[in-house]
Parts: structure tokens; C-alpha cells; sequence
């Protein structure tokens, strides 16, 4: 199988200052560079590139974005694009779906699945996470979301190789068979993914890097201790690799343990009760 390389960001940080930049803000530009760097045959934007919190631009930051992924099509690469929960907020996203309609490159996947250059993407926009979850028909290889913490429980039940997920928070770790890809303010954060006989990914944020296959796990270089933990292990209580196997396995243990001793055995372990109220359902209700 020959190599494809996948390049991958979220929540574009438009307008805020670009690090390692001397008073330079995030532009087109800031994008592009990455992309000539890695040579990625795909490139993934997973929520809130056409408007996001993390920008500062105050300028039509849709029309930012259309520009970056005409330059992007142009250069014979393609985008694969899923809408986040700001994408929409001024009512332009619109322009988004319709160039993608309007190209063979961009693939605007929100909902669906479509296939670029042999990877088989499913896109999961906010809030549909539980549904498309129950309604996934057959394997993909990489799940693009835009998911809030408490939802993306669901994605490791979507039959996938890997999960992309913006909207907040940074992680990278193997977690239910899956390399786990949690991206944010990009380009402050993107990661570099390449299938090949197996798959091979890097993880960059500042001068950390992580490298991760979910045949050999994790290695890291540059990252100070506690940044480490946080993109290996989130920040809660749990680590989240350990949060999801306890949520899925309390799922399948209800039925004899019951819902009220699943859900105490869960709280023992620190896990939230949103968290566990969104995968289990809250009581009296399925």
C-alpha cells in the first residue's frame, strides 16, 4: 500500500499572534508553511476554521478560510472539512458547503462519509455524536469530529482506526484500539498522520512533539512533565484513556450489575456525572 500522509488542525486561531513569529499574526501564511513542510496528501479541518473563539482576526474569517482552501485545492491536495459548533455563528458557513460542492477536492463531510484518496472519513459535527454512533453502517478509517468532552464517549463506538476531534482541549493517546487526536487553536496544534502497512502519527504542539502508533503507543520528546501528562492523559481525576474503558464497560455491565450500581461504581472513580449521564443516559431514561 503506498503511503498517504494526512495533516490535520482545528479551531483555526485567525488574527492571534503567531508563535515564533516576530509580532506576525495567523494568516493564511500560517497555514500554508505546515503544508509545504509535511507534504500531506490530505489535509483535515475539523470545526471552526470558517469562525471560531480562538481567532482574533475581526476580519470575514469564512472568506479566510475559502482562501486558504482554494490555495490548498490548487496545489492538487484535499481537504476534508467538518463543521464545529461556531463555524456557523454569522450565518456564512454556507459558502463553505458550497465550495465544496463546487470542487473535487474539498470534501464538506459533516454527517456523512466520503472517501479521498483511499481513506474512509466519517464526519461527526457537534451534537450528533449518540446518533450517528448508533446509525454507523460498516468501518472507517478516521472519525472527524467537532466534540465537546462530555459527548466524544461516542466516537470509540463508531467502528474507526482513528479519531480527530476538535473544539477543545489537546490530547494524543491510544485509547479502544483507536489513536485519539484531540486538537485545538490550530496551528498552535496539528498533528501529521501516515497510513502505510499500519499508521504512524505525530502530534505537535510548541516544541512538544508525540509520537504514536496504536501498535506501538506513545513516545514524546520536548515536553516538559506536566504538558506531557495533560496531552497523554487529560486533566480530570482519570486518566481519559481510563475514563473511556470504565464508561464503555459499565455500559455493557448494566444489564447485571444494574444502572444505579454502574453509575456509583463509576462516581467512585472520579468520573463526572455529566460525562457519565451523557453515555448511560440519566435515570429513567434510555
Amino acid at each position: 500500500m503506498p503511503r498517504t500522509r494526512i495533516l490535520a488542525f482545528s479551531d483555526l486561531a485567525w488574527g492571534t499572534r503567531e508563535k515564533g513569529s516576530a509580532g506576525g499574526r495567523v494568516g493564511i501564511g500560517s497555514f500554508l508553511r505546515p503544508i509545504e513542510e509535511t507534504e500531506p496528501d490530505i489535509i483535515i479541518f475539523a470545526g471552526d476554521a470558517a469562525y471560531d473563539r480562538c481567532s482574533r482576526s475581526r476580519l470575514d474569517e469564512t472568506e479566510l478560510f475559502l482562501g486558504l482552501l482554494r490555495a490548498i485545492a490548487a496545489g492538487g491536495r484535499h481537504c476534508v472539512v467538518v463543521e464545529g459548533n461556531n463555524d456557523d455563528t454569522m450565518g456564512t458557513y454556507g459558502r463553505v458547503r458550497d465550495a465544496a460542492e463546487a470542487n473535487p477536492y474539498l470534501h464538506e463531510i459533516s454527517g456523512k462519509t466520503e472517501t479521498a484518496c483511499g481513506i474512509r472519513f466519517l464526519g461527526v459535527p457537534t451534537g450528533k455524536e449518540r446518533r450517528m454512533a448508533r446509525s454507523a453502517e460498516g468501518a472507517v478509517d478516521i472519525v472527524v469530529a467537532h466534540a465537546p468532552l462530555a459527548d466524544r464517549i461516542w466516537l470509540f463506538d463508531i467502528p474507526a482506526a482513528c479519531i480527530v476531534t476538535g473544539h477543545y482541549g489537546m490530547m494524543a493517546d491510544v485509547i479502544a484500539g483507536k489513536a485519539y487526536l484531540a486538537l485545538d487553536c490550530s496551528p498552535a496544534s496539528y498533528a501529521v498522520i501516515d497510513r502505510e502497512e499500519g499508521w504512524r502519527i505525530e502530534y505537535v504542539t510548541g516544541p512538544c512533539r508525540i509520537g504514536l502508533s496504536p501498535e506501538e503507543g506513545a513516545a514524546a520528546d520536548g515536553c516538559d512533565p506536566a504538558t506531557l501528562r495533560d496531552l497523554t492523559e487529560g486533566r480530570g481525576p482519570l486518566p481519559y484513556r481510563e475514563e473511556v474503558g470504565a464508561l464503555r464497560r459499565a455500559k455493557r455491565e448494566i444489564a447485571t450489575l444494574g444502572r444505579e450500581e454502574a453509575v456509583l461504581r463509576l462516581l467512585a472513580l472520579g468520573i463526572r456525572k455529566t460525562h457519565i449521564e451523557r453515555y448511560l443516559g440519566k435515570r429513567g431514561r434510555r
